[in-house]
């Protein structure tokens, strides 16, 4: 029997450089569709719930003008810190604290509250407070009940809200066919958005 192949993620060079280790990371596919349907760039501002690794981190920190991280676990915290001073980022402050606990960011001057925790719809409204009009709360939801609970709540609250999913398959390129390969990355999680 064929021994299953791990997906290749295919990360680029700055997370290359980082450890993994705990939480699932949010990957360069799913982080792309956040970037790209959010709209933020260079003088973005971005508040981070939850840093888990801080491959997240890393890849909002490295086009946006300035990120905030939350993050309540000691271990995940120190791992994120190291991760985004490997990346040498400097425009990244984390934050040691339960997201839940509430947030300090409250002046409707942030462009996206990026969120990947559990209980994702409890953050509905601190996001709300946090954003500039047109601002963005996007979540990387690992469950599907988790992305409904917080698509529903969102909807209370933002105008224009909806979750998507981003499947991407590989090739393989032989003398005798082109074909996706047998073994891939399809769902890593469901992405859903509001925005203010």
């Amino acid at each position: 029997m064929k021994k299953m192949q791990k997906p290749e993620f295919h990360f680029p060079p700055i997370l290359k450089k980082l450890k993994r280790g705990g939480p699932a990371v949010t990957l360069p596919k799913d982080a792309g569709l956040i970037i790209a349907y959010t709209g933020i760039g260079k003088d973005s501002k971005v508040i981070e719930l939850g840093s888990g690794t801080g491959f997240m981190t890393v890849q909002l920190a490295n086009i946006a003008k300035e990120v905030v991280s939350y993050e309540k676990r000691d271990e995940f915290f120190e791992l994120a810190k190291d991760n985004a001073k490997k990346a040498g980022l400097t425009n990244v402050e984390f934050r040691h604290r339960d997201v839940f606990e509430g947030i300090d960011e409250k002046d409707g001057a942030w462009d996206l509250v990026f969120c990947d925790v559990p209980g994702a719809e409890k953050t509905v409204e601190m996001a709300h407070k946090a954003l500039k009009k047109e601002g963005f709360l996007a979540a990387h939801c690992l469950h599907a009940e988790q992305a409904k609970a917080l698509h529903m709540a969102a909807e209370q609250v933002f105008g224009e809200v909806f979750t998507i999913e981003g499947i991407v398959r590989e090739y393989e390129a032989r003398e005798k066919g082109f074909r996706p390969k047998h073994f891939g990355l399809s769902h890593t999680a469901y992405l859903v958005f509001a925005r203010k």
